[in-house]
């Protein structure tokens, strides 16, 4: 037995270095392709013989419960895929930079790898009775006590006991357990210690050209030819995604493949359509034709315009596929997760997929889920790829760095560092030959080395994307929004506005893009108190508002600092409010507690008529903005317009307010201990307002974007003002200001 063990161990050795994870020998989980590629056939039986039979039991057994040799293994759907599958490959030849295409089985990757680990771990966890992952009953025993323990604090004492040191003791030890296995399995990516117990989606964003298309339709043939009446969807916005050469032709050539090579050949004599596919033939029975076989099926189905889509379906896997191009992704997921529940009990898995360069109408969406995955029931994982993102989790990510073509060795060992260069040398030669911004941030986003870069939105976005992302995941991973916000309630008493802090924690601001908040009530932030005595123009308030008080648009407001001589602290956000109250004069209310709180005016979109209707009623027109007519001039030549209080966007005032704010964005403030700039977007620690730059189109709503740019019309106005004077000057309307500021001032 002794010597048995050292045996296990030096066979380990040579298939996988034990200190730096490098793959020596990773031929040993492709027995049966390897024999494939140079017999033309796989088992050397005569077929139905017991050595026939009993060869593809054990690759069916193989196919479900994973392949171990040594102390190291793979998942079933890994194995099936390196050895009962047949992609495309490039071929290169020695010394050229020439290759060509070929068909044949699979090559080992070690990006591979990371991900089936992933899908098991999400699915089954670390411990449950239906886990392959490699583990002994006293680890398994050990960690299910110390949860039950840790399971029966928090339901005796609520979630404060997270913080009480007996239960940080038992986490301790339950994770301690979990480390030792995940280290067994040597992972790239770090799932999250708190969510291996299994029973979690998986959320996948990844770099052009990582063959997802062939792993996820072989996951597919694999449940197909393995469980019985399983029903297998794969779902896209649009069906150019899912056949002929998306996943679904995919899936469909490797069960032709299957049929033609294998004893798992299954009839489809009901149903072989492009779009369904069910293993089932005719028989008689008693004189009756009937509908009898294995009866798993693969649908593909389109969800644009119906999130419904895969209502009524029992599937056991979901695949929803180019999820950035998914305009209905969160409500199509919503739609199919009570499909795969039953009570606490997840009966099935969806798997989401994006491609950088695909990304567009479901950005925003996949963004949301791909960076918040606990919240969607997606399994996290620690973000080692964004920059400053390190104590954040996100979903899995395939970065173009792993598996580069010509930057991995013939074990599947990915050159890091090599293909980063390669990747910053391409970069830099697009840059240098491309007039086009577009070319450089569309490479970027197709080939991304990062989230962050997948997520860009190029085709409408102008904001620096990358850069805000980099924010972002500094503000999420240090909890810069609630060291440096403040939750406060206004109060007015004579005219006097005061902030009070929420010191017991009652307020809840609405933080994100998409709000997790069942109450839309929100409340005032402020980063930065009033300096005393503020003088009149120091401070400038943005003010978008919705329309009517039925509805659930939302209302946002930014109060931005200028420059103010001996302060720290120059032209930055310092208060914000996000939110839908009972009434629009409530939200109104705030608006003007805040300019009073600031001593500053309001630019308000003067669409909506009501704004300006509530600060006359209260006579307090004079803490309303005017009509920007230096910005409206600069942007609509004889623009006729003339509503005195606010601004009345368009088209092409919402695309120069755009550029304002990216100039904004942009603009060096200052200078680190490094001699690198410090850029005015990071001074921004509004959670929700990071997400709405990252994302922000033309033609959708981004409620804070446009509240912001209504700061940045009144910077602009306040900086072609005195040229505008001398240009032109509309007494008009000056003298309508005056009478009404005379009129209701207090």
């Amino acid at each position: 037995m002794k010597r048995e063990s050292i045996q296990i161990v030096e066979l380990s050795d040579k298939i996988r270095d034990p200190f730096t994870g490098k793959w020596l020998d990773s031929s040993v989980f492709r027995p049966e392709a390897i024999k494939f590629i140079k017999n033309g056939y796989y088992c050397e039986a005569l077929p139905n013989t017991q050595d026939w039979f009993n060869y593809w039991e054990e690759q069916l057994r193989r196919c479900i419960e994973g392949y171990q040799v040594g102390n190291h293994k793979i998942t079933g759907h890994h194995y099936f895929y390196l050895n009962f599958t047949q992609i495309q490959l490039t071929e290169t030849s020695v010394n050229s930079k020439s290759a060509k295409k070929i068909t044949r089985q699979p090559d080992f990757w070690d990006g591979d790898y990371d991900y089936f680990w992933s899908l098991e771990i999400a699915r089954n966890g670390l411990y449950n009775p239906d886990s392959i992952v490699p583990s002994t009953p006293k680890e398994r025993a050990e960690f299910r006590e110390f949860q039950n323990i840790l399971n029966n604090m928090i339901n005796a004492q609520g979630e404060k006991v997270k913080n009480d040191p007996e239960y940080l003791k038992i986490k301790n030890l339950r994770d301690e357990i979990s480390i030792k296995i995940l280290d067994r399995l040597q992972l790239r990516v770090k799932p999250h210690l708190d969510y291996l117990d299994g029973g979690y989606h998986m959320i996948v964003g990844k770099s052009r050209r990582k063959g997802y298309s062939f792993k996820d339709g072989a996951i597919c043939a694999n449940i197909y030819n393995t469980q019985r009446k399983a029903q297998i969807i794969i779902g896209a916005a649009d069906k150019k995604f899912l056949y002929p050469k998306g996943t679904m032709g995919m899936a469909s050539d490797y069960l032709n493949f299957l049929n033609e090579h294998t004893a798992w050949a299954k009839s489809r004599d009901y149903v072989d359509k492009q779009e369904h596919k069910k293993a089932s033939y005719m028989t008689y029975v008693n004189g009756r034709k009937v509908e009898a076989g294995y009866q798993s099926e693969i649908f593909a189905l389109t969800f644009k315009d119906n999130p419904d889509a895969a209502r009524g379906k029992d599937a056991v896997i979901v695949l929803l596929e180019e999820a950035g191009a998914f305009p209905n992704l969160l409500a199509s997921y919503s739609a199919i997760y009570p499909a795969l529940t039953s009570g606490a009990y997840i009966t099935g898995q969806i798997i989401i997929f994006g491609t950088g360069g695909d990304m567009d109408s479901g950005t925003v969406d996949f963004a949301e889920m791909f960076y918040h995955p606990e919240a969607h029931g997606l399994m996290p994982f620690q973000n080692i790829w964004d920059d400053n993102a390190s104590n954040t989790y996100c979903g899995f990510f395939h970065p173009v760095t792993w598996n580069l073509e010509g930057f991995y060795d013939e074990q599947g060992n990915s050159d890091i560092e090599a293909a980063t260069k390669f990747e910053m040398d391409r970069r830099a030669r697009i840059i240098k030959n491309s007039n086009s911004s577009v070319a450089i941030q569309q490479h970027v986003q197709e080939f991304a080395l990062c989230p962050s870069e997948a997520f860009l939105t190029v085709s409408s976005n102008i904001f620096p994307t990358i850069e805000l992302r980099n924010q972002l995941n500094k503000v999420e991973a240090h909890n810069l929004n609630l060291i440096k916000g403040q939750p406060v309630t206004l109060l007015e008493v004579n005219g006097i506005v005061k902030a009070i802090p929420d010191l017991k924690d009652e307020l809840k601001p609405i933080l994100n893009q998409k709000p997790k908040e069942k109450d839309l009530t929100g409340a005032v932030v402020i980063y930065e108190y009033p300096v005393d005595n503020a003088p009149r123009g120091l401070y400038k308030i943005g003010f978008d508002p919705y329309a009517q008080d039925i509805g659930t648009s939302l209302a946002a407001i930014y109060v931005y600092k200028g420059n103010l001589k001996g302060s720290y602290n120059n032209n930055t956000i310092v208060a914000e409010y996000v939110g839908r109250m009972q009434e629009a004069d409530d939200v109104n209310k705030i608006a003007l507690q805040l300019g009073k709180l600031y001593n500053a005016e309001v630019m308000h979109e003067n669409m909506v008529s009501h704004v300006k209707n509530y600060f006359r009623l209260q006579k307090s027109l004079h803490y309303l903005a005017v009509q920007p007519d230096a910005v409206i001039s600069k942007s609509i030549k004889n623009s006729t317009v003339a509503r005195v209080y606010g601004i009345h966007m368009n088209e092409q005032l919402k695309k120069d307010g755009a550029k304002y704010i990216k100039d904004w964005l942009l603009q060096v403030r200052d200078y680190d201990e490094n001699g690198d700039p410090i850029l005015n977007l990071e001074t921004i620690y509004s959670k929700g307002l990071l997400e709405e730059l990252i994302t922000f189109n033309m033609k959708d709503n981004f409620d804070r974007v446009m509240a912001f740019m209504m700061c940045m019309f009144s910077v602009q106005e306040e900086g072609l003002q005195e040229e505008y004077d001398q240009e032109k000057e509309n007494p008009k309307v000056k003298e309508i200001v005056e009478f009404m500021s005379q009129m209701y001032r207090r």
